[in-house]
């Protein structure tokens, strides 16, 4: 065979190779991205029917409480099985046991923020930026009313000059706007609240019933039979008026309590959700 044909054959038999290559490798990323897609969406899906058992254990729970006959009152932790499978942590924090964004005092301010941070001067330093942004607005005219406090809701924490995303999240569950207390109930706060500022809580505490009014928020921890979690937080004022038992005033979704024992939130949870509902109303 001539030298030309030989190196003809050659080059299309490199040519064939890597033809060859690149298919293998083009159909390898279609399979990967496919499997990737698939993925994606079941997560998306666990995630979405988790958030959707959130909200499913926080209204249960208002409805728990509410229909209770007062000799069965339900107390919290309340820790059950919802009827898709998911284990169910539902906890009730009062708004009196929180800090207060708009009516705290300076030093309830500095103590907490300090415990937050672990310094005491970025606790002075936010607690007198708090106090800096929730001075009223001055209206424009007499007829316009009032001002009214800044602080409508804890999200407008984060807007503060230095508040990074890892202290709003960490304050978010600590803080309120609706206790109207200078200082926090420490009767009321939970045990988190209470492990923050090093407070010993009292025995008879540690369960707590719904409480005849104010505002309260109600938290569900969910963990789905897949191993996906989620939480949901929502800001309920009892005696909400205008004939209403209660007011859902915010929705929020929850970190994860890290200082909390792995193994309490999977005791307890045997028992249906549905089945704690029935024996309170009865």
């Amino acid at each position: 065979m001539p030298r030309s044909s030989a190196r003809q054959s050659g080059f299309a038999l490199v040519a064939v190779i890597w033809t060859l290559g690149l298919i293998t490798l083009l159909g390898m990323a279609v399979i990967v991205g496919a499997r990737y897609r698939t993925k994606t969406s079941s997560n998306y899906a666990s995630v979405t029917a988790a958030e959707m058992a959130a909200e499913s254990a926080v209204n249960l729970a208002i409805a728990t409480a509410l229909t209770a006959a007062p000799d069965q009152a339900v107390n919290f932790p309340l820790r059950c099985r919802l009827p898709g499978g998911e284990r169910a942590t539902i906890t009730l924090e009062e708004e009196t046991g929180k800090i207060d964004l708009n009516t705290a005092s300076p030093t309830a301010l500095t103590r907490f923020f300090t415990a937050l941070t672990g310094d005491q001067s970025t606790g002075t330093r936010i607690a007198a930026q708090i106090i800096e942004f929730r001075k009223p607005k001055a209206q424009s005219t007499p007829a316009a009313g009032p001002a009214e406090a800044r602080f409508t809701t804890v999200m407008q924490l984060d807007q503060l000059d230095g508040m990074s995303p890892r202290l709003f999240r960490a304050a978010l569950r600590h803080v309120t706007v609706r206790s109207g207390r200078p200082e926090p109930d420490m009767e009321a706060a939970s045990p988190a609240m209470l492990r923050l500022l090093n407070v010993q809580p009292k025995q008879a505490a540690s369960r707590r019933g719904m409480p005849l009014g104010g505002s309260i928020t109600i938290r569900a921890d969910i963990s789905a039979t897949d191993g996906t979690r989620f939480i949901r937080e929502a800001l309920v004022s009892l005696e909400g008026g205008n004939g209403r038992p209660f007011v859902v005033r915010e929705w929020r979704r929850g970190d994860i309590d890290s200082s909390s024992p792995r193994q309490e939130r999977s005791q307890g949870t045997g028992r249906a959700c549905l089945r704690v509902r029935d024996a309170a109303a009865s």
